[in-house]
């Protein structure tokens, strides 16, 4: 215990008494280098991981883990059957939901805009959406009320607030003819919802089942497409592949990760150069510890050989070096990681960093606040660390009492 309280004072004199300002300097660089490194390490995998949380738990909220529709948009005409059929074929379903989906237009006082029209039944829905509502309720007045859920960006483009009305084009569901008999309505905005997907925000429009079968002129008990959920999501193409052959032409399945594979792809591809990139952060750090530690070994050449003659041993003198380096390892890497959470904690509650949905998918930058980057970035930066005082302390070590003393 006396030898860590003499080597701690000993440290001490050696950082407040150096003989050269650039010593100093040149620790503040290295303590700088890892606080920025470390910073970088935790926002970049936070961020990564955000993406990859956010864009799963998005996409899943609109798209069902496997989704049956048809080449030439052929109607399941008994979906109930359907249903009862796919149930208990396969045991992994969790649940399945019929959907009616054409393409249609949406006009407002000031705007005309493609969108995607989504016949649904809110208390069956399986996806998750009533999460995501901002402004009125997830439900209609009936299934056959002429009544429309929206996304808040698409209320701000075409200018429509809750209670207030837009109009919907929609093409005829069971029309032959090469130009199917258009069909026009009047709809009350009840609900707002927001995903923060440009993707899903910029052209989905739920409207009650009945509604939506009258507007395309299906008929009872028939569907479009056929959502299911699985116990997991994992085993999604594998389950794929035995709906598929089960089905008949024109019918297919497609799994979430076939309709999101762009999108997943792109985040597999961030994450490839994150190994050298780590790397040279850990090694610009690590250098500029060993230079730091190097120049106070300079520095105090002639004290270390004073030491050395009133017999202070080659391990406490190892011992100073370690506890140097590990004093700025540990604090720039403290530093770092408190600024990394307090920015990510930021970010997650208050949404500071906004991004073009077009291009990145969302809104907001999302952040993933994990413990695990923390501890890894924590428990690489001090091993790091500790492997970078080693060799200016070894060299401490071999000074020769003799010589260190006439050094000049």
């Amino acid at each position: 215990m006396a030898n860590f309280h003499l080597i701690k004072f000993i440290t001490k004199a050696f950082a407040e008494r150096s003989n050269g300002k650039f010593g100093n300097f040149i620790k503040s660089v290295a303590f700088i280098s890892i606080f920025l490194g470390t910073f970088a390490l935790i926002i970049s995998l936070s961020v990564l991981d955000g993406f990859d949380k956010a864009l799963r738990e998005n996409a899943a909220k609109f798209s069902a883990h496997i989704t049956i529709k048809s080449f030439n948009k052929e109607p399941f005409y008994n979906y109930n059957e359907a249903i009862s059929f796919f149930k208990n074929k396969i045991s992994e379903i969790k649940d399945i939901q019929p959907i009616i989906e054409r393409e249609g237009l949406v006009k407002s006082k000031n705007t005309v805009d493609g969108v995607l029209i989504r016949g649904i039944y809110p208390e069956q829905d399986i996806t998750g959406i009533k999460n995501l509502l901002k402004e009125g309720a997830f439900e209609f007045t009936d299934s056959s009320a002429k009544e429309v859920l929206i996304s808040k960006r698409m209320a701000d483009k075409l200018s429509v607030k809750l209670n207030e009305s837009i109009i919907l084009f929609g093409l005829d569901g069971d029309s032959n003819l090469d130009l199917p008999e258009p069909k026009i309505g009047k709809f009350k905005v009840t609900g707002i919802y927001e995903s923060g997907m440009a993707k899903y925000d910029d052209v989905l429009i739920f409207l009650p089942y009945k509604t939506a079968a009258k507007f395309f002129n299906l008929k009872d008990n028939t569907c479009s497409v056929l959502e299911i959920t699985l116990n997991d999501i994992n085993r999604a193409p594998e389950i794929s592949v035995t709906i598929d052959s089960l089905l008949r032409y024109p019918f297919y399945s497609i799994t979430i990760f076939d309709l999101h594979q762009a999108m997943f792809s792109w985040i597999e591809l961030q994450k490839e150069p994150i190994p050298l990139v780590l790397g040279l952060i850990s090694l610009v750090a690590v250098l500029n510890i060993i230079t730091a530690l190097l120049i106070i070994v300079v520095e105090k050449t002639k004290t270390i050989g004073i030491l050395r003659t009133i017999g202070m041993n080659s391990k406490n003198i190892l011992a100073i070096f370690l506890y140097q380096g590990l004093k700025i390892g540990i604090s720039g890497t403290l530093s770092g990681v408190g600024a990394a959470y307090l920015a990510s904690w930021l970010q997650v509650n208050y949404k500071l960093i906004k991004l073009n949905g077009e291009i990145y998918f969302l809104d907001t930058l999302p952040m993933d606040i994990s413990l695990w980057h923390y501890e890894i970035v924590i428990g690489i930066s001090i091993l790091f660390t500790f492997l970078a005082t080693i060799i200016p302390a070894i060299i401490a070590v071999k000074l020769k009492p003799v010589n260190a003393v006439k050094f000049r």
